[in-house]
């Protein structure tokens, strides 16, 4: 049955896998993947922006390293993301369908929109990596949510690159999604920023959310993982 199913799902932002020590470390960010437990995770900047954008990790080695299958959400670019956004799936999960969507701004952004299933039952997942600009940004979240429709179940995850606890660029979400309660997860050195955000509509109901706060969260990238662990209702 719908109601009993739960799962949890981890947003990461993991700065194309550069530590804090400035060096790249694609086999820190595999173990803190691990440490999250999720079955579903999104990534952002996770490729390497200024090389074709080609990926960071192959999809052989996340696989046999954390066990999660890469999806590769936009067939005919570079690379398995888009725009550095990558999904990774538990082997129990399958992606139904998937649209890769650029967003307009002055850097370079993009989301997908995936469904999802689990069982006999799916939802709508919105991967997203905002930009840092409040007026683009308010754009880009109304083209998200112009694709959502508030009674299926959806998330929408990701870095949005907003500050504060209700910013005015991301007033649009709020109109029918909820906020999952996240504490601060940027930086990592001082984490105080709750850039790294997750909402979902009414048919999902978050109950557990945490930051992976551990020491090799706070060494492998700038933003630690943010998770929400969901049920249908």
């Amino acid at each position: 049955m719908a109601d009993t199913l739960s799962f949890k799902l981890t947003s990461y932002n993991i700065r194309k896998a550069i530590g804090r020590d400035g060096k790249r470390r694609p086999e820190q960010i595999l173990k803190v993947l691990n440490e999250t437990h999720a079955d579903i995770v999104v990534l952002q900047e996770a490729d390497f922006r200024f090389n074709g954008r080609q990926a960071i990790f192959s999809a052989a080695d996340l696989l046999d390293q954390t066990g999660f299958a890469v999806i590769d959400v936009a067939p005919d670019a570079p690379g398995l993301g888009w725009h550095g956004n990558m999904l990774l799936l538990r082997p129990h999960f399958r992606v139904t369908s998937v649209s890769p969507i650029t967003l307009s701004g002055l850097e370079p952004r993009g989301a997908v929109i995936s469904q999802i299933e689990i069982g006999t039952v799916q939802f709508n997942l919105i991967q997203a990596h905002l930009g840092l600009l409040p007026w683009h940004r308010r754009r880009q979240v109304q083209a998200l949510v112009d694709e959502i429709d508030p009674m299926q179940p959806t998330i929408l995850a990701g870095d949005l690159n907003a500050v504060g606890k209700a910013p005015s660029s991301l007033a649009p979400l709020n109109i029918h999604l909820n906020e999952v309660e996240i504490g601060p997860s940027f930086p990592t050195r001082w984490p105080c920023i709750h850039f790294d955000r997750i909402f979902h509509t009414k048919a999902l109901r978050a109950i557990h959310s945490s930051v992976s706060d551990t020491p090799l969260a706070r060494q492998a990238s700038d933003h630690l993982p943010v998770s929400a662990r969901f049920t249908f209702t």
